[in-house]
């Protein structure tokens, strides 16, 4: 098995995320080279899925943030006029690839809801 997949799984029992006996027990047996079951394959697949969508969330949060701060050093308006600054810096983002529809979406609801 990988050490790149030892290494996560001994991350997650680090980090005290899901069952800590359940991935003891999986990092054993994939350190032993044993067949892992269908179920704890499944089960590390649904807790990495989760980290990542935790990450995602986090990026997406970054990323409005530092578009927001780039506006404001651009100029000190009303909070409307950044707003708009802001989605424009995104709409420019967006076409030369330096972000993804779906982060422009998500980006573009969390400054209209701010």
């Amino acid at each position: 098995m990988s050490e790149d997949m030892l290494k996560s799984i001994q991350n997650l029992i680090d980090s005290g995320k899901g069952d800590l006996k359940r991935l003891t027990e999986i990092l054993n047996t994939l350190k032993q080279e044993t067949t892992l079951y269908l179920s704890d394959y499944k089960y590390l697949e649904s807790l990495f899925s989760q980290k990542e969508e935790t990450q995602s969330k986090t990026d997406l949060k970054n990323k409005v943030k530092k578009i927001k701060q780039e506006v404001n050093t651009k100029q000190k308006t009303s909070s409307k006029n950044v707003t708009n600054e802001a989605l424009s810096v995104l709409k420019t983002r967006l076409a030369s690839g330096e972000i993804t529809l779906d982060e422009f979406q998500a980006i573009k609801k969390i400054l209209k809801d701010n």
